[in-house]
């Protein structure tokens, strides 16, 4: 059976040159351009606030684990789970993040904000440069992932690492189907895989990938064992990947919480989150992705890898209906697809440097949205306080600070007592008073966070 013409925007061939290609692009002064946009993405992830309500329970556990210089498998701070289990599958940034705040403070943890946000454009330029597309191409990708990941995760928060880690292992994927580098290709596919497993439990994501063995498989059938067995091997990296069955069955087991319909925004069905209480510009998102059998109904691909883009883009689909928060596994699922789409789309445009003055136009323009956010969130930074002065701008930490405070000068500073809290005064609470065991509401569920 023969096989169909490809659109050369999809094969998968790598430029020659990439230097040459990102010229073509931007110009000579391509470099300063690279710079200058990387500048202004890290920007925009370190200007905000340390405000997430998950935080103080991230700084928490990553204080439990400098300090005891282990991982906990036992309920480390709740009273009324004494002996439960406790699974902190995402101590590697947990950890990070108390170093670097017990380090450099507060600016470090926003440095690391920018920094992560930054490292989820340039995984996709890698996706891209191994994919064959242009460098016009890439920009526009990273882009796409840049807004993911300022509607679904924006703050400092671990799922962060999935935007960087995945788009690298579907590039590691698609060098090793092309033959092309299969070493550090393994290489990568397993530093990937094992930065994901002790970051994120989504981390069975990082095979997904491995259908491109399928859809284009590899000239030598051992590339790609070595491949799936490099992802695998990165699992068992973790503390617990001799327990991983017990963790997800002890996360996802059926629960009040997760019981439909739930009472939790983030986790009830995305078509309805996104029209409720009014329209979000999340429906902006959502009509990108479903343009993606539209921009690619008419591209020249292979079969199986129709069926590939199909199946990954159906199933996020279904994903996303169950609960918004999956919209980043549709996605991840569908970025190579929403690749090809993009670059079938714009297969016929000529390459062009920016004139000076759009260039100049857009740099000020982000300036001016910089400039704005800092000044809105200036309130904030006083409450940005460090590892001794415990206080953070935690979304519901106003009157939790109150009460802290109230019993910061009342109580006995020695003393050790227990408190009934809920919702987020539990995270917040965990942290700012670490000598009170508080009651934190849904730890058994979600124990790298409090609903």
């Amino acid at each position: 059976m023969s096989v169909p013409s490809r659109d050369p925007s999809t094969s998968g061939d790598a430029p020659d040159g990439w230097r040459d290609a990102w010229a073509k692009s931007f110009g000579e002064r391509w470099v300063v351009d690279a710079l200058v946009m990387s500048l202004v993405v890290f920007l925009f992830g370190a200007i905000r606030p340390l405000s997430d309500p998950d935080l103080p329970m991230h700084l928490a556990i990553g204080e439990w684990i400098a300090q005891h210089r282990a991982v906990p498998f036992v309920e480390p701070f709740a009273w009324t789970k004494p002996g439960a289990p406790y699974y902190a599958y995402s101590w590697l940034p947990q950890t990070l993040f108390y170093v670097v705040f017990d380090v450099f403070g507060h600016l470090g943890l926003r440095a690391v904000q920018g920094l992560l946000v930054l490292g989820s454009a340039l995984s996709v330029v890698v996706l891209s440069h191994a994919a064959g597309w242009r460098a016009s191409q890439s920009v526009i990708l990273a882009g796409f992932n840049l807004i993911v990941a300022a509607f679904f995760v924006a703050l400092l928060r671990p799922q962060s690492v999935l935007l960087i880690t995945l788009p690298l292992v579907w590039a590691g994927f698609l060098r090793i189907s092309d033959g092309r580098r299969a070493v550090s290709a393994a290489l990568m596919l397993f530093v990937a895989s094992a930065l994901t497993a002790n970051s994120h439990l989504f981390f069975p994501l990082t095979l997904a990938p491995a259908v491109l063995l399928w859809a284009r498989p590899p000239e030598r059938a051992r590339h790609g064992a070595i491949a799936v067995a490099s992802v695998l091997a990165g699992w068992m990296t973790s503390p617990y990947s001799l327990q991983w069955l017990r963790v997800f069955r002890y996360n996802f087991a059926p629960n009040i919480l997760l019981r439909p319909p739930s009472a939790i925004t983030e986790l009830q069905p995305g078509f309805v989150t996104m029209l409720h209480p009014s329209p979000t510009p999340m429906i902006a998102l959502v009509v990108l992705m479903l343009a993606i059998p539209w921009a690619l109904s008419r591209a020249p691909m292979r079969g199986r890898e129709r069926l590939m883009a199909a199946v990954y883009w159906g199933g996020g689909l279904i994903l996303f209906g169950y609960a918004a928060r999956l919209f980043v596994a549709w996605w991840l699922l569908a970025i190579l697809p929403a690749g090809w789409a993009v670059a079938h789309l714009t297969r016929d445009t000529e390459e062009a440097a920016p004139r000076a003055r759009f260039r100049v136009l857009g740099l000020v323009a982000c300036l001016v949205i910089v400039a704005t956010e800092l000044t809105k969130s200036r309130a904030l930074w006083a409450m940005e306080g460090s590892t001794v002065r415990r206080t953070l701008p935690t979304v519901g930490a106003p009157p939790a600070e109150r009460l802290a405070t109230w019993l910061a000068e009342h109580a006995n500073p020695v003393a050790r007592p227990k408190l009934m809290t809920s919702f987020t005064f539990g995270s917040y609470l965990t942290w700012r008073m670490p000598n009170y065991s508080s009651s934190v509401d849904s730890r058994g569920i979600f124990p790298d966070s409090v609903i």
